[in-house]
């Protein structure tokens, strides 16, 4: 099964999923406010078994290791990023006998083992065999396990799509990779930074957001309510980052069928996740679809346009934008200013083949919820 992601980090053996441990209490902050969200406290990884699946560089498994679990393998098929990991961890003097990597993707891996806890962060929602995957993590789940992933529509990708336009127009001519990465890295830079609790360098967010295969974010994605139906008889819910979800259920109604109301209420309050930060928007479904399916038209385009960069493409853009702007406008005022800044910086782009991102402060420091975690126990 192809593998894009797997493809571009080799092309070019990067692992463009390094995080800023300079404060390592803050690092371990971030990851147990994570964890908080989605249900599960600190004390649960004390002394269990877990399998992480596409750790990357290990930043974030040395938050298992400070809370004590007792062993964590991990299964990594990038070769970059298992020599980033191995090298991370002997320099935080992790034991070799807490861990082991298994270099291969997880469609390939063979063990015994069940598991306390499982984490597959980042990659699952952007491949084709997305349901192979889940079937196999449940399989590798213990009783009363747990399984943690991530999800993500194309709503959540729609700022990052428009400023990845902006980014491939502007390099176009630049046909050396590095030289590329250099020259995004800063422009993108100083917009990053202004993001609050941003973690990852400018250089690993452009060669993994900008300059990544369109693929990732145009497939067939798995949003929250897909994962919920694929994890329908065996689990339960404990909770999501950003926390969605309301059960206002009497416990004692043990028969109320929380998960299709909890699909009920993601299909009506999904346009929240067009920006970081953006309060809670609750809409008619019907609205809510068609504003979904406009941006997810818009998306294509947008990666339609990198393939030759013809300006008919943004053209289309923007009448599919002029078509939902009264509906965007009652989503949230925040964002309406951003949406209506990418429409100028897109007319400057065909007008003068160049956007001045500080000419457009609201799209300059805007950023989507490009992934949402949910995490689910085995009954």
């Amino acid at each position: 099964m192809r593998n894009s992601f797997l493809e571009y980090y080799g092309k070019h053996y990067i692992s463009p999923v390094h995080q800023d441990i300079s404060n390592m209490e803050l690092h371990f902050e971030r990851r147990r406010k994570l964890y908080r969200q989605c249900g599960i406290p600190v004390q649960t990884f004390r002394d269990t078994e877990i399998l992480e699946v596409g750790p990357g560089s290990g930043y974030n498994t040395l938050a298992f290791f400070r809370w004590n679990c007792a062993h964590v393998d991990l299964v990594e098929a990038n070769e970059k990023g298992i020599c980033d990991m191995r090298e991370l961890f002997k320099e935080h003097n992790i034991p070799s006998e807490k861990y082991q990597i298994f270099p291969c993707e997880i469609e390939n891996y063979v063990s015994d083992k069940r598991y306390d806890i499982i984490i597959a962060e980042g990659f699952i929602q952007h491949l084709p065999n997305q349901q192979q995957i889940l079937k196999k993590l449940q399989s590798l789940a213990a009783d009363k396990g747990i399984v943690i992933l991530t999800c993500s529509d194309q709503l959540c990708y729609f700022i990052e799509m428009m400023k990845r336009l902006v980014a491939r127009f502007l390099v176009k001519d630049i046909l050396d990779y590095e030289a590329q990465v250099s020259y995004l890295s800063g422009l993108f830079e100083q917009q990053l930074a202004g993001l609050k609790g941003v973690s990852r360098p400018a250089r690993d967010w452009v060669q993994d957001m900008i300059l990544g295969s369109s693929s990732n974010f145009t497939a067939q994605l798995l949003n929250l309510a897909q994962a919920i139906s694929c994890f329908q008889k065996d689990y339960d819910i404990l909770g999501t980052s950003p926390q969605m979800f309301t059960d206002y259920s009497w416990y004692k109604n043990i028969w109320f069928n929380y998960k299709e109301d909890y699909k009920q209420q993601y299909n009506r309050k999904k346009t929240s996740l067009l920006m970081a930060d953006m309060p809670e928007s609750v809409l008619p479904d019907k609205q809510v679809e068609m504003v979904s399916e406009r941006f997810h038209y818009i998306i294509e385009l947008a990666a339609e346009f990198e393939k030759n960069f013809e300006s008919c493409y943004i053209k289309h853009i923007l009448e599919q934008m002029n078509g939902i702007e009264k509906e965007v406008s009652v989503i949230d005022n925040g964002f309406m200013m951003v949406f209506c800044e990418i429409k100028m910086a897109l007319k400057a782009l065909i007008e003068t083949g160049s956007v001045d991102f500080d000419q457009y402060p609201h799209f300059f420091q805007a950023f989507g919820r490009t992934e949402q975690y949910i995490g689910f126990e085995k009954k």
